[in-house]
Protein backbone atom coordinates (compact mmCIF):
# COMPACT_ATOMS: atom_id res chain seq x y z
CA UNK A 1 0.00 0.00 0.00
CA UNK A 2 3.00 2.23 0.80
CA UNK A 3 4.54 1.55 -2.59
CA UNK A 4 1.10 2.05 -4.40
CA UNK A 5 0.36 5.71 -2.42
CA UNK A 6 3.91 6.49 -2.84
CA UNK A 7 4.03 5.71 -6.96
CA UNK A 8 0.62 7.61 -7.03
CA UNK A 9 2.20 10.71 -5.44
CA UNK A 10 5.06 10.51 -7.72
CA UNK A 11 3.13 10.43 -10.93
CA UNK A 12 0.69 13.25 -9.70
CA UNK A 13 3.64 15.67 -8.88
CA UNK A 14 4.90 15.10 -12.35
CA UNK A 15 1.80 15.74 -14.39
CA UNK A 16 1.82 18.76 -16.95
CA UNK A 17 -1.44 19.20 -17.51
CA UNK A 18 -3.29 20.63 -14.62
CA UNK A 19 -4.04 23.78 -15.88
CA UNK A 20 -5.84 22.65 -19.35
CA UNK A 21 -7.49 19.53 -16.79
CA UNK A 22 -9.45 22.35 -14.39
CA UNK A 23 -10.00 24.68 -17.25
CA UNK A 24 -11.96 21.54 -19.24
CA UNK A 25 -14.71 20.92 -16.19
CA UNK A 26 -15.43 25.09 -16.79
CA UNK A 27 -18.58 25.74 -18.99
CA UNK A 28 -19.39 22.51 -19.09
CA UNK A 29 -22.19 21.93 -21.82
CA UNK A 30 -25.17 19.39 -21.30
CA UNK A 31 -23.82 17.09 -23.79
CA UNK A 32 -20.06 17.44 -22.41
CA UNK A 33 -21.67 16.40 -19.20
CA UNK A 34 -23.70 13.47 -19.94
CA UNK A 35 -20.71 12.21 -21.86
CA UNK A 36 -18.43 12.48 -18.54
CA UNK A 37 -20.88 10.88 -16.72
CA UNK A 38 -21.37 7.95 -19.24
CA UNK A 39 -18.10 7.17 -18.95
CA UNK A 40 -17.67 7.24 -14.58
CA UNK A 41 -21.14 4.71 -14.92
CA UNK A 42 -19.26 2.75 -16.72
CA UNK A 43 -17.01 2.22 -14.41
CA UNK A 44 -19.47 -0.33 -12.66
CA UNK A 45 -20.06 -2.07 -15.27
CA UNK A 46 -16.36 -2.87 -15.94
CA UNK A 47 -15.55 -4.04 -12.74
CA UNK A 48 -18.75 -5.38 -12.87
CA UNK A 49 -18.10 -7.42 -16.17
CA UNK A 50 -14.36 -8.37 -14.27
CA UNK A 51 -15.87 -9.50 -11.10
CA UNK A 52 -18.27 -12.04 -13.32
CA UNK A 53 -15.36 -13.22 -15.25
CA UNK A 54 -12.95 -13.71 -11.78
CA UNK A 55 -16.57 -15.74 -9.89
CA UNK A 56 -17.13 -17.69 -13.39
CA UNK A 57 -12.96 -19.09 -13.03
CA UNK A 58 -13.63 -19.55 -9.15
CA UNK A 59 -16.49 -21.44 -9.80
CA UNK A 60 -15.04 -24.96 -9.36
CA UNK A 61 -12.36 -23.57 -6.96
CA UNK A 62 -14.31 -21.36 -4.34
CA UNK A 63 -17.55 -20.60 -5.06
CA UNK A 64 -18.22 -16.90 -4.09
CA UNK A 65 -20.57 -14.30 -4.48
CA UNK A 66 -20.24 -11.22 -7.09
CA UNK A 67 -19.69 -8.99 -4.17
CA UNK A 68 -16.85 -11.25 -3.18
CA UNK A 69 -15.22 -11.23 -6.47
CA UNK A 70 -15.59 -7.95 -6.97
CA UNK A 71 -13.56 -6.90 -3.57
CA UNK A 72 -11.10 -8.98 -4.76
CA UNK A 73 -10.30 -7.25 -8.02
CA UNK A 74 -9.58 -4.52 -6.05
CA UNK A 75 -7.35 -5.96 -3.64
CA UNK A 76 -5.65 -7.30 -6.31
CA UNK A 77 -5.16 -3.71 -7.96
CA UNK A 78 -3.61 -2.07 -5.38
CA UNK A 79 -1.17 -5.18 -5.52
CA UNK A 80 -0.17 -4.57 -9.05
CA UNK A 81 0.07 -0.89 -8.96
CA UNK A 82 3.59 -0.89 -8.57
CA UNK A 83 4.47 -3.83 -9.96
CA UNK A 84 6.00 -4.62 -13.90
CA UNK A 85 2.88 -4.63 -15.98
CA UNK A 86 0.72 -5.58 -12.82
CA UNK A 87 2.21 -8.81 -12.68
CA UNK A 88 1.11 -8.07 -8.54
CA UNK A 89 -2.44 -8.63 -9.08
CA UNK A 90 -2.77 -12.24 -9.19
CA UNK A 91 -0.98 -12.54 -5.88
CA UNK A 92 -3.26 -9.76 -4.71
CA UNK A 93 -6.49 -10.96 -6.07
CA UNK A 94 -5.78 -14.53 -4.27
CA UNK A 95 -5.48 -12.96 -0.55
CA UNK A 96 -9.09 -13.63 0.40
CA UNK A 97 -9.04 -17.20 -0.99
CA UNK A 98 -8.35 -19.74 2.01
CA UNK A 99 -5.13 -21.80 2.36
CA UNK A 100 -3.90 -23.96 -0.07
CA UNK A 101 -6.72 -22.37 -3.07
CA UNK A 102 -4.16 -19.47 -3.45
CA UNK A 103 -1.95 -20.55 -5.93
CA UNK A 104 -4.20 -22.38 -7.82
CA UNK A 105 -6.48 -18.96 -7.53
CA UNK A 106 -2.99 -16.99 -9.06
CA UNK A 107 -2.95 -20.06 -12.00
CA UNK A 108 -6.67 -19.51 -12.75
CA UNK A 109 -6.13 -15.62 -12.64
CA UNK A 110 -3.63 -15.98 -15.44
CA UNK A 111 -6.24 -17.63 -17.37
CA UNK A 112 -8.13 -14.90 -17.11
CA UNK A 113 -5.24 -12.36 -18.33
CA UNK A 114 -4.93 -14.84 -21.17
CA UNK A 115 -8.75 -13.94 -22.06
CA UNK A 116 -8.18 -10.17 -21.76
CA UNK A 117 -5.21 -10.65 -23.64
CA UNK A 118 -7.20 -12.24 -26.42
CA UNK A 119 -10.18 -9.40 -26.31
CA UNK A 120 -7.49 -6.98 -27.02
CA UNK A 121 -5.74 -9.15 -29.79
CA UNK A 122 -9.42 -9.44 -31.46
CA UNK A 123 -10.18 -5.79 -31.21
CA UNK A 124 -6.71 -4.99 -32.39
CA UNK A 125 -6.54 -7.03 -35.68
CA UNK A 126 -10.03 -6.24 -36.72
CA UNK A 127 -9.63 -2.22 -35.98
CA UNK A 128 -6.65 -2.48 -37.76
CA UNK A 129 -7.96 -3.71 -41.12
CA UNK A 130 -10.57 -1.57 -40.58
CA UNK A 131 -8.64 1.27 -40.52
CA UNK A 132 -6.42 0.51 -43.64
CA UNK A 133 -9.43 -0.37 -45.66
CA UNK A 134 -10.89 2.89 -44.76
CA UNK A 135 -7.46 5.09 -45.38
CA UNK A 136 -6.11 2.52 -47.97
CA UNK A 137 -8.85 2.55 -49.85
CA UNK A 138 -7.64 3.45 -53.13
CA UNK A 139 -4.49 0.57 -53.01
CA UNK A 140 -7.16 -2.55 -53.21
CA UNK A 141 -3.96 -4.91 -53.37
CA UNK A 142 -2.55 -3.82 -49.82
CA UNK A 143 -5.88 -3.74 -48.43
CA UNK A 144 -6.83 -7.54 -49.37
CA UNK A 145 -3.03 -8.35 -48.08
CA UNK A 146 -4.59 -6.57 -44.70
CA UNK A 147 -7.25 -8.40 -44.51
CA UNK A 148 -5.90 -11.85 -45.05
CA UNK A 149 -3.42 -11.47 -42.60
CA UNK A 150 -5.44 -10.41 -40.46
CA UNK A 151 -8.04 -13.01 -41.18
CA UNK A 152 -5.01 -15.61 -40.79
CA UNK A 153 -3.51 -14.27 -37.37
CA UNK A 154 -7.43 -14.21 -36.14
CA UNK A 155 -7.46 -17.91 -36.80
CA UNK A 156 -4.16 -18.65 -35.08
CA UNK A 157 -5.01 -17.15 -32.26
CA UNK A 158 -8.19 -18.48 -31.76
CA UNK A 159 -6.82 -21.94 -32.33
CA UNK A 160 -4.08 -21.53 -29.54
CA UNK A 161 -6.90 -19.84 -27.58
CA UNK A 162 -9.43 -22.51 -27.71
CA UNK A 163 -7.45 -25.59 -27.65
CA UNK A 164 -6.37 -24.59 -24.03
CA UNK A 165 -9.02 -27.08 -22.74
CA UNK A 166 -8.31 -30.08 -24.57
CA UNK A 167 -4.61 -29.61 -23.77
CA UNK A 168 -5.54 -28.94 -20.00
CA UNK A 169 -7.06 -32.68 -20.10
CA UNK A 170 -4.57 -34.54 -21.71
CA UNK A 171 -1.92 -32.93 -19.08
CA UNK A 172 -4.70 -34.04 -16.33
CA UNK A 173 -5.69 -36.99 -17.66
CA UNK A 174 -2.56 -38.27 -19.27
CA UNK A 175 -4.06 -39.33 -22.53
CA UNK A 176 -2.75 -37.39 -25.70
CA UNK A 177 -3.54 -37.15 -29.36
CA UNK A 178 -0.86 -37.48 -31.63
CA UNK A 179 -0.29 -33.92 -32.47
CA UNK A 180 -0.47 -33.08 -28.49
CA UNK A 181 1.97 -36.09 -27.38
CA UNK A 182 4.55 -34.97 -30.38
CA UNK A 183 4.39 -30.97 -28.19
CA UNK A 184 4.79 -33.11 -24.88
CA UNK A 185 7.74 -35.22 -25.66
CA UNK A 186 9.53 -32.06 -26.96
CA UNK A 187 10.20 -31.17 -23.24
CA UNK A 188 12.45 -34.82 -23.34
CA UNK A 189 15.42 -32.91 -24.64
CA UNK A 190 14.88 -30.43 -21.54
CA UNK A 191 14.97 -32.91 -18.89
CA UNK A 192 18.22 -33.53 -18.44
CA UNK A 193 18.68 -30.41 -16.77
CA UNK A 194 17.81 -30.75 -13.40
CA UNK A 195 16.79 -26.87 -12.70
CA UNK A 196 14.62 -27.71 -15.65
CA UNK A 197 13.26 -30.59 -13.97
CA UNK A 198 12.69 -29.22 -10.48
CA UNK A 199 10.31 -26.14 -12.29
CA UNK A 200 8.38 -28.41 -14.10
CA UNK A 201 7.61 -30.20 -10.92
CA UNK A 202 7.02 -27.18 -8.87
CA UNK A 203 4.48 -25.72 -11.50
CA UNK A 204 2.54 -29.32 -12.15
CA UNK A 205 -0.08 -27.83 -9.52
CA UNK A 206 -0.25 -24.40 -11.43
CA UNK A 207 -0.77 -26.13 -14.38
CA UNK A 208 -3.26 -28.49 -13.17
CA UNK A 209 -5.32 -25.51 -12.04
CA UNK A 210 -5.12 -23.65 -15.27
CA UNK A 211 -5.81 -26.16 -17.78
CA UNK A 212 -8.71 -27.89 -16.24
CA UNK A 213 -10.74 -24.83 -17.78
CA UNK A 214 -13.72 -26.54 -19.32
CA UNK A 215 -15.28 -25.64 -22.59
CA UNK A 216 -18.20 -23.69 -20.98
CA UNK A 217 -16.49 -21.93 -18.16
CA UNK A 218 -13.63 -20.37 -21.27
CA UNK A 219 -16.75 -19.50 -23.38
CA UNK A 220 -18.03 -17.18 -20.96
CA UNK A 221 -14.23 -15.55 -19.79
CA UNK A 222 -14.25 -14.82 -23.20
CA UNK A 223 -17.47 -12.88 -23.41
CA UNK A 224 -17.17 -11.41 -20.42
CA UNK A 225 -13.36 -10.23 -21.44
CA UNK A 226 -14.55 -9.08 -25.17
CA UNK A 227 -17.97 -7.13 -23.30
CA UNK A 228 -14.90 -5.47 -21.00
CA UNK A 229 -12.41 -4.50 -23.90
CA UNK A 230 -15.83 -3.05 -25.18
CA UNK A 231 -16.65 -0.87 -22.40
CA UNK A 232 -12.73 0.62 -22.47
CA UNK A 233 -13.03 2.08 -25.65
CA UNK A 234 -16.74 3.62 -24.67
CA UNK A 235 -15.11 5.23 -21.79
CA UNK A 236 -12.21 6.07 -23.88
CA UNK A 237 -14.45 7.68 -27.00
CA UNK A 238 -16.96 9.28 -24.20
CA UNK A 239 -13.77 10.90 -22.66
CA UNK A 240 -12.27 12.31 -26.27
CA UNK A 241 -16.06 14.00 -27.03
CA UNK A 242 -16.09 15.63 -22.94
CA UNK A 243 -12.29 17.44 -23.88
CA UNK A 244 -14.24 18.39 -27.29
CA UNK A 245 -11.93 16.48 -29.55
CA UNK A 246 -12.96 16.75 -33.26
CA UNK A 247 -12.39 13.73 -34.61
CA UNK A 248 -14.55 11.79 -36.80
CA UNK A 249 -16.28 9.01 -34.43
CA UNK A 250 -15.81 5.89 -36.88
CA UNK A 251 -11.73 6.70 -37.24
CA UNK A 252 -12.18 7.36 -33.01
CA UNK A 253 -13.61 3.86 -33.13
CA UNK A 254 -11.11 2.21 -35.03
CA UNK A 255 -8.15 3.86 -34.02
CA UNK A 256 -9.12 3.18 -29.88
CA UNK A 257 -8.67 -0.62 -30.15
CA UNK A 258 -5.13 0.13 -31.90
CA UNK A 259 -4.08 2.63 -29.19
CA UNK A 260 -5.03 0.17 -26.35
CA UNK A 261 -3.30 -2.84 -27.93
CA UNK A 262 -0.25 -0.68 -28.24
CA UNK A 263 -0.65 0.30 -24.64
CA UNK A 264 -0.70 -3.75 -23.92
CA UNK A 265 2.15 -4.75 -25.50
CA UNK A 266 4.64 -1.77 -24.11
CA UNK A 267 6.31 -3.12 -20.85
CA UNK A 268 5.23 -0.64 -18.12
CA UNK A 269 4.45 -0.02 -14.37
CA UNK A 270 1.00 0.69 -13.31
CA UNK A 271 1.69 3.99 -11.62
CA UNK A 272 3.64 5.17 -14.61
CA UNK A 273 0.95 4.38 -17.68
CA UNK A 274 -0.35 7.48 -17.14
CA UNK A 275 2.33 9.18 -19.29
CA UNK A 276 2.70 6.01 -21.38
CA UNK A 277 -0.95 6.34 -21.96
CA UNK A 278 -1.18 9.86 -22.86
CA UNK A 279 1.66 9.53 -25.12
CA UNK A 280 0.65 6.81 -27.61
CA UNK A 281 -2.48 8.64 -27.78
CA UNK A 282 -1.06 11.81 -29.24
CA UNK A 283 1.05 9.64 -31.72
CA UNK A 284 -2.13 7.66 -33.04
CA UNK A 285 -5.14 9.77 -32.17
CA UNK A 286 -3.37 12.65 -32.26
CA UNK A 287 -1.96 12.61 -35.66
CA UNK A 288 -6.13 13.18 -36.64
CA UNK A 289 -6.85 16.20 -34.94
CA UNK A 290 -5.19 19.17 -33.59
CA UNK A 291 -6.25 18.84 -29.94
CA UNK A 292 -3.51 16.99 -29.09
CA UNK A 293 -3.55 18.18 -25.44
CA UNK A 294 -7.38 16.85 -25.60
CA UNK A 295 -6.24 13.44 -26.49
CA UNK A 296 -3.66 13.22 -23.85
CA UNK A 297 -6.11 14.22 -21.23
CA UNK A 298 -8.97 11.94 -22.23
CA UNK A 299 -6.57 8.44 -22.22
CA UNK A 300 -5.23 10.28 -18.75
CA UNK A 301 -8.82 10.21 -17.38
CA UNK A 302 -9.51 7.13 -18.20
CA UNK A 303 -6.58 5.87 -16.51
CA UNK A 304 -7.65 7.91 -13.29
CA UNK A 305 -11.29 6.59 -13.31
CA UNK A 306 -10.27 2.77 -14.27
CA UNK A 307 -7.28 2.28 -11.85
CA UNK A 308 -6.49 4.84 -9.54
CA UNK A 309 -10.30 4.66 -8.24
CA UNK A 310 -10.26 0.85 -7.85
CA UNK A 311 -6.43 1.55 -6.51
CA UNK A 312 -7.89 3.57 -3.37
CA UNK A 313 -11.08 1.52 -2.92
CA UNK A 314 -8.49 -1.29 -2.91
CA UNK A 315 -6.28 -0.48 -0.44
CA UNK A 316 -9.35 0.89 2.19
CA UNK A 317 -10.48 -2.90 1.79
CA UNK A 318 -7.02 -4.66 1.99
CA UNK A 319 -6.65 -2.10 5.44
CA UNK A 320 -9.88 -3.20 6.71
CA UNK A 321 -9.03 -7.58 5.70
CA UNK A 322 -5.67 -7.27 7.48
CA UNK A 323 -7.23 -5.52 10.70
Amino acid sequence: MLCAYGYLAYTLAHFEYYQQFAQSFSHISLDRYLFLSAALLFIALNWGLEGLKWQALLSHLHPSSLGWSIKSILIGITAGFFTPNRIGEPVGRSILLPDGKRSQGVALMLVGVMGQIFASLVYGVVASTGFLSLHLGTYVSTVDICQMVGGVLLGLLSLCYFTLPSWGKCVVTGQFTPFWQFVYDMRSGLLRYSWFTDLLKSAIPYLKAALSISYPTLLQVTLYSLLRYGVYCLQYFFMLRFFDVPIDTLTALLLIPINYLAVSITPSIAFAEMGIRGSIGIALIGTFTSNTVGVALAAISVWLINYVIPMITGSVLLWRENK
